[in-house]
Order: structure tokens, then sequence, then C-alpha cells
């Protein structure tokens, strides 16, 4: 009788935890650490073969690439040599439909935001509010602040972008020192 009780609860045991949803393995952090890791070297640990050479700028492969996502990422690099600022950028997600792009943008968030890496020893968070994106807005954005003392990346910021083109909607993740980039910017600007 003790035998069969045990048999019960344990069978129990097992089809209970199968029913159980699974939980999704983080994809985002791992990579996201690394390339916060890699930011104060100027991506140079991450940095591949040059896809495009323009006098403002070049684009490189990024060595690294999120398990999932087909699309590898980017390292811009902008400006002059004493002057270069330098940013990765990785479309997430391409879709026609806002409803899965919306919930997949909550999902790259809640990887996003469970992102830690250390850098001279200094543990690294990543902060900010999740702000729900509206079909009604073409352009939705959450912008994350490093939360540390470390001053090689405590002006980095590290955004989620979604946003609507012809072709659907566009989820990216982009690391970027807002400084930096206003600089490379500046010099491609253009008059139309």
């Amino acid at each position: 009788m003790r035998n069969h009780v045990l048999t019960v609860l344990v069978f129990f045991c097992v089809s209970t935890k199968a029913q159980l949803p699974f939980k999704k393995s983080n994809e985002i952090s791992p990579v996201l650490s690394k390339v916060i890791h890699d930011y104060p070297n100027s991506f140079s640990s991450i940095k591949g073969e040059l896809l495009e050479d323009d006098p403002q700028f070049s684009n490189y492969a990024c060595l690294l690439s999120i398990p999932g996502i087909s699309e590898p990422g980017i390292i811009t690099q902008y400006g002059e040599e004493k002057e270069r600022a330098y940013s990765w950028r990785n479309l997430l997600l391409e879709t026609g439909y806002f409803e899965e792009a919306k919930k997949r943008f909550k999902q790259f968030y809640t990887e996003a935001s469970k992102t830690i890496t250390v850098i001279h020893g200094m543990e690294i968070k990543l902060v900010a509010d999740y702000a729900e994106p509206s079909e009604d807005k073409k352009f939705n954005s959450i912008r994350f602040t490093l939360q540390t003392i470390e001053d090689t990346v405590k002006d980095v910021t590290v955004e989620l972008t979604m946003q609507y083109e012809m072709s659907g909607w566009k989820i990216a993740l982009s690391v970027y020192h807002m400084d930096d980039m206003q600089k490379g910017l500046a010099g491609t600007d253009t008059d139309n």
C-alpha cells in the first residue's frame, strides 16, 4: 500500500510539473553584457569584418550573435580618428503585426533589464521603467541607464526601440554614448 501511495505521489508530481509553463531562457542578457563590457575598448574584442566604409562612418559585423535572432549586430564607427564614436545595434524583430511586436517588446525589455556586467570589478545593472507601446505612436523607445560609478560607461545608454516602417514593426536594441552619437551624427547631417 505504501509503495502504491508513493508511486501515485511521484506520478502526480511529474505530471503537475509537466503542465507548468517552461521558463524561457534569457538570450539577450549574455550578449548585451559582453557588448557593454567591451564599450570602453571601442568594441575592439567583438568587432568583425568591415561591411561598409563611408567617409563619415564605417559599419562592422559584430562577432557576437543573439541566439534565435537572425540578424547579426552592427558596430558603427563615426568621426575622425581623434574623436571617434562607436555604437552597437541589433535588429531583434521585424513583423507586420502590432500585437506580436508589442508582446515581444515587453519580452525584450524584461530580458534586457536583467543584464548585469562587471567592469573593473564593479557590477553594472540596467535601469529603466517599462513604457507600453502604442499603435498610434510610430516610434516607441525605452532608454536604460547604467547604474554604476564606473567612468568609462556611466553615460552609456542602452535603448530598446519599436518603430513602424513601410514593411512593418521593427524592434532594435542599441548601445551608445549620447554625446558621442550627437557628435557623430552632426558630421553626417545633410541639407535636404
